[in-house]
């Protein structure tokens, strides 16, 4: 008996599936979707030769999806050009501008597609569409989440820089500023496509409010950390000032700026090395000179007042012909990395 429902049901099931929809018919479409309601888009084609079912599907929908979205542009365009709040948005544009004319890659909040394949033809249709209602609420929503997101990056960036951790306050402003772009693209199409949109459910003064904050924290971190470098290396009674200059190279690309004052910094380094011989191989021509470099290396997270570093290397080898002095400056080559790569460690942190 089960089985005998089943065989009945399944050709209805067929039918139903195979049912022509209300917006394939382009009288049907206007009514059902009409275009004071909707932006729409209609792609029709059938399945290439060397193409999977899906794969034209998916052509074809992306097609209507095309469609939809050009006639938002055309919206948009048209209507930017006589709304009372373009002259606003151009002016808020600055750092954070994006073209209206990016709209063909632009996702619609609430945009639909179907398709259906005619089972007589073969034919694919597809079909895209939103409600103007409906993407007036989604683009509200979107713009506050947005902005809700920025504000806690830029809360972020504040406590980062207030902990003296500059470098990860800039990494995270740089990738905070694309994102007033997806604002500013929202605002704009929210505006084209809401007559009642204002100053308000366009939240452009939070957004005034948020753009200040970045630029103002671009700016404060524009050089930077400021790094206070104290260098006392000796060479049997001599100075090397060699190692300084070196661990500043390795630093420099980092964006850093090297101050006079521990009181100026963000992080004060504080480094001493000294050079002692060790022994002597061979004689003559052959002789090789054997010095080790010993070194303290200490570092201040000057924000907090907080040592952060502090430790005895390790004793560093150098070795060279003719005299221990160049045996001391091998010494020193092998060690300056090495100190440059615990300093770069430490204020990454």
């Amino acid at each position: 008996m089960r089985k005998f429902l089943f065989l009945l049901l399944l050709p209805l099931s067929l039918a139903t599936f195979a049912q022509q929809p209300d917006w394939y018919d382009d009288n049907q479409r206007a009514f059902n979707y009409p275009i004071m309601q909707y932006f729409v888009g209609f792609a029709e084609g059938q399945k290439r030769s060397n193409e999977s079912l899906e794969a034209a599907m998916s052509r074809i929908k992306n097609a209507a999806r095309v469609e939809a979205v050009s006639t938002i542009r055309v919206h948009v365009q048209n209507t930017t050009n006589i709304n009372g709040l373009s002259r606003t948005l151009e002016s808020m544009e600055g750092t954070f501008y994006q073209s209206i004319e990016e709209f063909s890659d632009m996702e619609i909040p609430g945009l639909q597609i179907d398709a259906w394949r005619n089972p007589q033809t073969g034919d694919i249709a597809a079909f895209a569409y939103v409600k103007k209602s409906t993407l007036i609420r989604q683009l509200e929503k979107k713009i506050t989440v947005c902005l809700t997101k920025i504000e806690t990056s830029l809360d972020q960036i504040d406590q980062l820089i207030g902990n003296g951790q500059k470098l990860q306050a800039r990494d995270l402003a740089q990738k905070t500023l694309p994102q007033f772009a997806e604002v500013d693209e929202a605002q704009k199409l929210l505006a084209a496509v809401d007559e009642n949109a204002d100053e308000e459910s366009l939240q452009l003064q939070e957004t005034r409010n948020l753009q200040r904050r970045l630029i103002d924290f671009v700016a404060q971190l524009k050089n930077g950390l400021n790094i206070y470098i104290s260098c006392h290396a000796y060479m049997f009674g001599q100075n090397y000032n060699a190692l300084k200059g070196e661990i500043e190279g390795a630093l420099s690309p980092m964006g850093c700026t090297f101050v006079s004052r521990a009181d100026q910094s963000d992080w004060a380094i504080y480094i001493t090395a000294s050079a002692r011989e060790y022994n002597k191989i061979g004689e003559g021509n052959d002789a090789q000179y054997v010095v080790y470099i010993d070194t303290k290396l200490s570092i201040d997270k000057t924000t907090i007042g907080q040592r952060i570093y502090e430790e005895q290397l390790k004793p560093e080898k150098g070795m060279w012909n003719f005299s221990y002095e160049q045996a001391a400056r091998d010494g020193y080559k092998q060690i300056a990395p090495k100190l440059s790569a615990i300093i770069k460690k430490q204020i990454q942190q």
